[in-house]
């Protein structure tokens, strides 16, 4: 089956391939991104895509430009879709349609009055962009009546937050999407509906994942560091870069030029000895009112935990984590039972499309069983969809006839592609009792917005691992942090505070500082922060005064706000309320959210009228590492082998019936259209996620 499906991807691949436009199939000399003619036998090229990222880092909040280059290297007007990722708590706030020197600033309008706009100038033939979030770390932009031989320049500025663990700042720029997989009890048809995307899955976006990995997206990166402090080295353990310092300021750029958008890109830097931060303060002040951000290191070198611990490690072994994530995870499972102690129990559980343990109940880390665990290890590959549920069940089951005095602890390893994110956190929030879930990212481009969220709803910690030869070094991080005992209770008396971010304050661990945003009242002179470090009561004197200015900080509060409430709508808030919330606070804020987007119309007569359109949804790369044949099996609705027979042949029927019929080249937006064979077999289309 895997091979059929794999010939069936290089068939399409084919067809859609990319680069010059060649008019006919015998006359292509290179892998060529294609698109159905008006006429049998020929062929037109697809928009292209390059991008572009400044990324200027101030204290501990980056702020990103990002630059999406659309061109049309055809002889139609076009209209380009292009799905991509973002950091999962990135806030986009601005928009920038570039059209040779004209310079057109985007609006934030209510989802469906942006798309009114979108679509109204779209039919009047002007040129229009239209930025939406779909999911908290993946993004749209349409942009319509691209010109023959023209190009278009999108503009999206977001900020971030850095984050900082083991005295160490980071920040991760993703430029992939792994395909996500759909636990769907039936398959589902979907209809063609352009306003909304394409896809095979159930609500899912378009991806054309370019199986063949023929389609390449050239990706520059460059970096404007300021940290306020002295900083020991700048390193990259994704890509090989340049940098230079002078005046306290970091520049750096890509060692090589544009790289390949398959491999997400991840930066660090360290304060030099005696340099780090113990306790800093910012504010800003905004129409919206003041904002202040308190960042505090918990103390260091703290004593180990003499509780035994009970350690529960689930690994996916689902297609989606073939080739180099696989290894990677059994590698980091490796390491996981080399930590254990005598005194420990645990477990293995590894999930596909159904779920096992290596024991009925958690075992003594004793020799035997050690042993026994890495053959199990060993033997495992990937394979299979994504069905996580099960196995977050086995891993949250209370072992009855454990000791209370025992610290269980679950290290859940995977990718993350999965597209039924809200149902796991209820049920880690359901069955999580006193355990505390850790997440582990595996893979060049892991869905960073569950791995987070699972990790803070299990009040643990999450880390990313990019490839086997970070196994090591990430993976006893993580153990000091298990083995180490953690802030809790926390609370901060600080009267000028309101409106206080996170609540509540989550568990901290060795290594990793307390980030609070709040709304101010007032000027802040000292504060208290207070909880118990293990079996101890710990507090912090902290003074306030003469905080520093940092652009940023009401928006990055506005940001974590908007998804408080969104937690709360899995749970206490209906949907009116939680939409009234979301869109008073993202209007305020000019923030592109559920309910809002960011619309841009250049109200220049462009497309003559009489002029047709094509919509073209554009081709992403899959992440690299990433093998090939495993990748339908990862992205199914369900398991079944049958539904992924019916899709190809559904694909092929789509191609025979071009044969026959020419399709329309044109709609109106949120009308369903006919599956036009072209658009089918121009991409394989899978849901896509982080």
């Amino acid at each position: 089956m895997t091979r059929v499906l794999t010939l069936l991807a290089l068939l399409f691949g084919t067809l859609a391939g990319a680069s010059e436009p060649p008019t006919r199939l015998d006359e292509v000399r290179a892998p060529s991104l294609l698109l159905p003619g008006d006429q049998d036998g020929q062929y037109r090229p697809a928009p292209l895509l390059e991008l572009q990222a400044d990324i200027r880092v101030t204290g501990p909040i980056a702020r990103t430009v990002l630059v999406q280059e659309f061109r049309n290297p055809g002889s139609d007007w076009v209209e380009a879709l292009y799905a991509f990722p973002l950091p999962e708590d990135a806030a986009v706030d601005h928009l920038r349609m570039v059209i040779g020197e004209r310079i057109i600033v985007g609006e934030i309008q209510e989802k469906a009055e942006a798309r009114a706009t979108y679509a109204e100038a779209r039919e009047a033939g002007h040129k229009a962009a239209l930025v939406e979030q779909h999911r908290p770390n993946l993004f749209t932009t349409a942009v319509a009546n691209i010109p023959p031989d023209g190009k278009v320049r999108i503009e999206i500025e977001y900020q971030q937050s850095l984050r900082w663990r083991d005295g160490e700042f980071s920040l991760r720029f993703p430029l992939a999407i792994t395909p996500r997989y759909s636990p769907t009890a039936t398959p589902q048809v979907q209809h063609f509906d352009l306003e909304n995307g394409w896809s095979l899955l159930p609500g899912e976006l378009p991806n054309g994942a370019d199986l063949t990995g023929r389609v390449t997206i050239p990706a520059q990166i460059r970096l404007d560091i300021r940290p306020g402090f002295a900083v020991d080295h700048v390193t990259s353990p994704s890509h090989p870069i340049v940098q230079r310092q002078q005046d306290g300021r970091i520049q750096v750029e890509l060692a090589r030029g544009p790289v390949r958008a398959d491999r997400d890109f991840r930066i660090a830097w360290r304060p030099r000895p005696g340099a780090e931060p113990q306790a800093a303060f910012f504010t800003e002040s905004t129409p919206q009112g003041d904002f202040g951000l308190l960042l505090v290191t918990p103390p260091q070198g703290q004593p180990r935990h003499s509780l035994s611990r009970e350690l529960i490690l689930v690994i996916d072994t689902s297609g989606s984590m073939g080739g180099e994530p696989i290894r990677a995870a059994k590698a980091a499972l490796l390491r996981a039972l080399d930590s254990l102690s005598p005194g420990d129990r645990f477990n293995l559980i590894q999930f596909n499309s159904g779920s096992e343990a290596l024991f009925p109940a958690p075992v003594a880390a004793q020799q035997s069983h050690l042993d026994q665990a890495r053959r199990y290890v060993r033997r495992l590959d990937a394979g299979g969809g994504t069905n996580m549920q099960p196995a977050l069940q086995r891993a949250l089951a209370k072992n009855l006839a454990a000791d209370g005095g025992v610290l269980r602890q679950i290290v859940f390893i995977t990718d993350g592609a999965v597209s039924n994110e809200s149902e796991l956190f209820t049920l880690i929030q359901r069955d999580l009792g006193g355990d505390r879930l850790f997440t582990v990212g595996i893979g060049s481009a892991p869905n960073t917005w569950f791995m987070s969220e699972a990790a803070r709803a299990g009040r643990g910690s999450y880390t990313f691992i990019d490839r086997a030869a970070e196994v090591e070094t990430q993976m006893d991080g993580l153990f000091v942090m298990l083995e180490s005992p953690v802030l809790t209770g926390l609370q901060l008396d600080l009267p000028e505070a309101r409106e206080l971010l996170p609540d509540p304050i989550p568990d901290l661990y060795a290594g990793e500082p307390v980030q609070l945003v709040m709304r101010l009242a007032g000027a802040p002179g000292a504060a208290r922060l207070s909880g118990s470090l293990g079996p101890r009561p710990w507090s912090a004197e902290l003074n306030l005064a003469g905080a520093a200015d940092q652009v940023g900080i009401g928006i990055l509060w506005a940001r974590q706000k908007i998804a408080q409430y969104q937690r709360r709508g899995r749970h206490d808030m209906d949907g009116e309320s939680l939409r009234a919330k979301v869109l008073e606070l993202a209007l305020a804020h000019h923030l592109v959210s559920p309910y809002t987007s960011l619309v841009a119309v250049d109200r220049t007569p462009s497309r003559p009228a009489e002029a047709g359109l094509d919509r073209h949804a554009l081709k992403g790369e899959l992440p690299a590492g990433l093998s090939v044949p495993t990748v339908p099996l990862a992205t199914g609705a369900t398991a079944s082998s049958l539904w992924l027979v019916l899709a190809g042949l559904l694909l092929l029927a789509a191609l025979a019936i071009h044969a026959c019929v020419a399709g329309p080249r044109h709609w109106t937006p949120g009308a369903r259209h006919p599956a036009q064979p072209g658009m089918l077999g121009a991409a394989w289309f899978l849901g896509v996620g982080r």
